[in-house]
């Protein structure tokens, strides 16, 4: 696959997997729009392995497939994908973290071998090493480096992950997967089980007014690392411009949490990321 066909592909599946983020890169620096495209379609294409395979065994072989993919790309050699062979490139180029690209692999692992969340700390290390850990690489495309980074990008992580996570609930219910902690359920009188059949408690609503309490306090402490970082690095982080607007769809009143995808119009959204400091 010739380069610029290899781009078209890689720009495809993250637009048509993530396009928030997608939109996002319209307003990064132009160098820097490849790797992000990059980095974005292969988080989609970790994503999508849940959606392939209902076995752990299988999965597991999909996720060893994608380290070794990029292992092999990153020494230069035609992973024969062109997502693999561009985060491959990407990590040469840009000197990104492969133990966060580990991280991001693994942390996929739940989707496909676990599937409910037994628990907060045990979503919080899901959000941290999933979303946060992209947050960090999406920085460090831009030339962020540590200490502040992890602090920015774990906050973040936890902000805009666990409002993805509430806004999907009806894809991840319909698949069998219960994202939300399964003893803060218990706590408020339902459970895993009555989610996964359609239930729409108060139990089940007290717990997503929990949740959207820990996004926003989240966002709250995202913001404070970010702008510790240079401006060019914090263009990695324009995403989290539309966690108050979709928290605010999500509490929407009369809306069924389990039927609904809170949603904000597309207009918005690219005014919102327009204008964002």
């Amino acid at each position: 696959m010739h380069e610029a066909e290899r781009g078209d592909t890689v720009r495809r599946i993250a637009r048509e997997g993530d396009p928030d983020r997608s939109l996002a890169v319209l307003f990064a620096p132009p160098d820097a729009r490849p790797d992000l495209f990059a980095l974005y379609a292969f988080n989609v294409e970790l994503a999508r392995v849940a959606e392939q395979v209902s076995e752990p065994d299988l999965g597991a072989i999909r996720f060893q497939w994608w380290r070794e993919a990029i292992e092999r790309a990153t020494h230069g050699e035609a992973a024969g994908h062109p997502v693999a062979d561009a985060v491959g490139a990407m990590i040469k180029d840009r000197g990104l973290s492969l133990e966060r690209i580990a991280t991001l692999i693994d942390a996929r692992t739940f989707d496909v071998a676990t599937r409910i969340m037994p628990d907060w700390p045990a979503l919080e290390a899901y959000l941290r090493d999933a979303a946060g850990a992209l947050f960090a690489l999406a920085a460090e495309c831009l030339g962020a480096r540590e200490p502040s980074l992890g602090r920015a990008g774990a906050a973040a992580g936890m902000a805009y992950g666990l409002t993805g996570l509430m806004r999907a609930l009806p894809v991840h219910a319909r698949e069998g997967r219960v994202y939300l902690p399964a003893d803060a359920l218990i706590r408020h009188g339902t459970s895993c089980e009555r989610v996964l059949a359609g239930e729409t408690s108060e139990g089940l609503l007290a717990v997503l007014a929990e949740l959207r309490g820990k996004a926003r306090g989240a966002l709250a402490e995202a913001q404070r690392h970010v702008v510790e970082l240079d401006a060019r690095s914090r263009k990695a982080f324009l995403p989290l411009c539309l966690v108050d607007p979709y928290l605010a769809a999500l509490e929407k009143s009369g809306r069924d949490p389990l039927r609904e995808i809170a949603d904000i119009n597309p207009l918005y959204r690219l005014w919102r990321m327009a204008r964002w400091r």
